[in-house]
């Protein structure tokens, strides 16, 4: 059995246990409904994250401008916001936020949380002062309306029963905001895809589904591992990584991870996003017009 035939065959009986929450969504009406982009791509133009090797920021970008800015340069108007380029939490920021939003005919769809916890740390205080941190932000989220929020499960060293206990309890905090809770393979607890679809099950699948990242996979499995978690699906990190000089990306097969996800019957949103450990000096518009034209090629 080649492995290309093993992966289709393992997806279809995962289709067979679960089905795809994204075929309850409905269906788009055009194909850029389905392309959203995140504020993760141009993280070197914010002040937040910029790198040590920018020394000036020449074309700073702030969330309050990436409304309209997404959609005049890309035609975007579905965003996904990162928590670190947030000014702050407080509600006269939260408000600007929200009317630029607005102002640009544009929705938030997700944000992706990667401030300080560990809602599966084995010390009980700081489990429980994860799940105040979690909720604070999903104060400012549902506050901001959008449909989903990211977050993450537990760091690699925590306890999958924690994490459980604790995703329970973040879980009834989201319902209660008309939220829905995303988890990636996001380097901690859930890299494991069995332990993922685990905490998903576990911790309340009526309303937690997975967030499959393209490019958080190691190489070796990346195709195997993100054909268990794709039909638990309700949201995609379309992730690129490294770029050559002519504009080619190099690290993996972009095109054949969508091609899986439509495959396995995934109807939802493609959030298009671009990381690298390592700084890359490039025009990171033609990394985001390069994503938004292969996913829209191959759905």
């Amino acid at each position: 059995m080649n492995r290309r035939t093993f992966l289709f065959k393992t997806s279809g009986l995962s289709l067979s246990i679960f089905c795809a929450p994204a075929s309850a969504q409905a269906p788009a009406k055009k194909v850029s409904d389905r392309i959203a982009m995140g504020t993760v791509l141009f993280r070197y133009r914010f002040k937040q994250t910029k790198p040590k090797e920018i020394a000036d920021l020449k074309n700073e970008l702030t969330l309050v401008a990436v409304p309209g800015y997404y959609r005049e340069r890309f035609g975007i108007r579905n965003l996904e916001f990162w928590s670190n380029h947030f000014d702050s939490l407080e509600r006269g920021y939260l408000e600007k936020l929200k009317a630029s939003i607005a102002a640009a005919n544009a929705r938030l769809v997700n944000v992706q949380i990667d401030s300080s916890y560990d809602l599966a740390s084995k010390k009980e205080e700081e489990r429980v002062r994860s799940i105040a941190h979690v909720k604070e932000w999903m104060d400012a989220v549902s506050f901001l309306e959008s449909t989903c929020i990211r977050i993450n499960p537990g760091r690699g060293g925590g306890l999958i029963e924690e994490c459980i206990k604790s995703m329970r309890e973040v879980n009834d905090y989201a319902k209660s905001k008309k939220l829905i809770l995303l988890t990636e393979n996001h380097f901690g607890i859930e890299m494991n895809p069995d332990l993922h679809l685990r905490i998903v099950k576990e911790a309340g699948d009526d309303n937690i589904y997975t967030l499959p990242d393209f490019g958080n996979y190691p190489q070796e499995t990346r195709f195997e591992a993100l054909a268990k978690i794709l039909p638990k699906a309700y949201f995609i990190s379309a992730k690129a990584s490294d770029f050559n000089a002519d504009m080619e990306h190099v690290s993996f097969d972009f095109d054949k991870c969508v091609k899986l996800a439509e495959q396995l019957g995934f109807k939802g949103i493609y959030s298009v996003e671009q990381w690298s450990p390592k700084y890359q000096d490039i025009d990171y518009e033609k990394v985001g017009d390069w994503m938004i034209e292969h996913v829209r090629k191959n759905i």
